[in-house]
């Protein structure tokens, strides 16, 4: 299995581990092994109130943060965003490179910040500073600062890993509960043919306000979505482009 690039075409598996060895352990991120939260690391004000207010910071035990999307939920009642793309570099590749790159560098863009990461199982806490990041897994609860209108209005954001399928190719996390919104997003990946990848995101919502969920949550998904998807494009782009000039 190849990979094309413009520079010509890579072994897919062996593309996969110089990715791994070469690009994400330098990525920013910091793993500490502790049960309480270090506001000092958390860089936006609006995050560090969003995790107070809801005495996190005060937990011993992150069991207790729980997901507000259920399997039993009806999702007739929920408005749905769907966006597609296509990266021009093969399945197993684009799938690898979205499981491992830093959290840090997913979640930072012109709109996007990001805050921390809970593993709620093995109760470590990812900051934005260091070497260290886990692969994407289930139980990890992200905390994001969203900017809208150049950082004039900041909202904060968390939500929960609630399903990784390496079968179908497909990740989905959920809003945490206390969001002003429920609902889940799914981002799955699907071989296009000629070494490409398509990659399917839908977000599936609802809030408590009917005129909300209809004029303003479509377009701040499509933007969210969109400039998530831009980052990683970039981000694998340039880590590819530095691997072929190693070789």
């Amino acid at each position: 299995m190849y990979l094309k690039t413009s520079h010509g075409y890579l072994p897919c598996i062996r593309l996969i581990f110089l990715l791994l060895m070469a690009g994400y352990v330098l990525q920013p991120c910091v793993s500490q092994d502790v049960s309480k939260i270090n506001l000092n690391e958390i860089p936006q004000r609006k995050v560090r109130n969003y995790i107070v207010s809801r005495s996190i910071d005060k937990m011993d035990d992150f069991s207790s943060i729980h997901a507000s999307w259920k399997k039993e939920i009806d999702k007739s009642d929920f408005k749905t965003v769907e966006e597609t793309f296509i990266l021009k570099y093969g399945l197993s590749a684009v799938w690898e490179f979205y499981r491992h790159t830093s959290s840090f560098r997913m979640w930072n863009g012109k709109s996007i910040g990001f805050g921390l990461l809970i593993a709620k199982h093995s109760k470590v806490i990812t900051y934005a500073k260091s070497t260290s990041c886990p692969e994407v897994d289930t139980g990890q609860v992200y905390f994001l600062n969203i900017r809208f209108i150049k950082g004039l209005f900041n909202i904060p954001v968390a939500f929960e890993i609630i399903n990784i399928d390496t079968v179908r190719r497909l990740v989905e996390f959920s809003y945490i509960d206390n969001n002003k919104s429920t609902g889940k997003q799914t981002i799955q990946f699907f071989d296009n043919g000629d070494g490409q990848t398509r990659i399917v995101h839908s977000s599936i919502f609802k809030s408590e306000s009917e005129l909300r969920d209809k004029l303003l949550y479509p377009y701040f998904h499509k933007k969210f979505i969109r400039e998530f998807h831009r980052n990683m494009r970039k981000l694998i782009n340039n880590q590819v482009d530095h691997i072929v000039a190693l070789n």
